[in-house]
């Protein structure tokens, strides 16, 4: 049992009270740190021993992130416990609503303004490259074969099936030059915080990771069209500062492509593999595979 007292004690940090947040998906657990003023100062994030080498370096990059003005939480403290077997970080705290939930009660002009505001932010996140350089294309492939031969081994097959796949193998050249920084690799409302109708930050890089910037677009339908399609066109027009290249939407579909056998074995998991097959559909007959141009959710987003 780790006690957070000590924590908090050990840093001399100016904290009266705390509470366990149990929102989000991440592994850590999160306590929200108070001040003695009843305010909300800090977020402790605890996780094993054993992510400590990836924690401290998730660390530092967001170091790199806040110092490039990203709106992300500073980071404040590493640090780790041998005996507990835990490793943690304090990072100031980002007040506001989550945009899964603020988003539904703005009206669509705002939805699609802090979607603006969130793809300048997601470009300047891109702006950090990798120290080392690496065969990216080699890694994204393997990682694609792998997921196939994962769903062959479960028995997962799904909606137009070897159409996607026969698109991904005419079109995998095309990340062969593909630019590698760095990915949020999470990037949806639920990581965006809403404060007073603007975005006041971006959340939870934990699933970080390194590739093509425009990988991180295949989660809006996956995730975000759910939420509100003008936040996700205006994802896109604030990313290109509304000069999108015609070369986004071919690496976009190829992208969302290359998800799909990644969602099967996420729903499998995760005991909602129905509901990610009806969403595969969905994908699937909406977006334009043949031509490489918007996706339906895109050209309907209209004021």
């Amino acid at each position: 049992m780790v006690n957070i007292k000590d924590i908090i004690s050990l840093h001399s940090l100016p904290v009266d009270t705390f509470e366990e947040l149990k929102s989000g998906y991440s592994s850590a657990k999160k306590y929200k740190l108070y001040s003695v003023g009843c305010k909300p100062l800090y977020l402790l994030k605890i996780y094993t021993i054993e992510k400590r080498d990836r924690v401290e370096r998730e660390f530092e990059l967001l170091n790199k992130h806040y110092k490039n003005n990203v709106l992300c939480q500073k980071p404040i403290i590493f640090d780790f416990k041998k005996e507990e077997k835990i490793c943690y970080v304090v990072l100031s705290y980002i007040d506001g609503t989550s945009g899964d939930t603020a988003l539904a009660t703005l009206g669509k002009d705002l939805q699609y303004e802090i979607g603006l505001q969130a793809g300048k932010e997601l470009r300047k996140i891109h702006l950090i490259t990798p120290d080392n350089s690496f065969n990216w294309y080699k890694k994204r492939l393997d990682k694609y074969q792998n997921k196939i031969e994962t769903c062959k081994r479960i028995g997962l097959t799904f909606y137009k099936q070897k159409f996607i796949e026969s698109y991904i193998n005419e079109n995998i050249n095309l990340l062969k030059n593909s630019p590698i920084c760095f990915q949020h690799d999470d990037f949806h409302p639920q990581n965006i915080i809403i404060k007073n109708k603007k975005l006041n930050g971006i959340i939870d890089f934990d699933s970080f990771d390194w590739g093509d910037p425009f990988e991180e677009f295949f989660k809006l339908p996956k995730y975000t069209i759910q939420t509100s399609t003008y936040f996700a066109k205006g994802q896109i027009m604030g990313y290109f500062d509304n000069k999108i290249p015609d070369i986004f939407w071919r690496k976009y579909n190829l992208f969302v492509a290359l998800n799909q056998h990644a969602s099967q074995i996420g729903g499998y998991s995760m005991g909602n593999l129905k509901y990610v097959q009806e969403r595969t559909r969905y994908i699937i007959e909406t977006h334009d595979f043949l031509n490489n141009k918007p996706p339906e959710w895109f050209d309907n987003c209209n004021f």
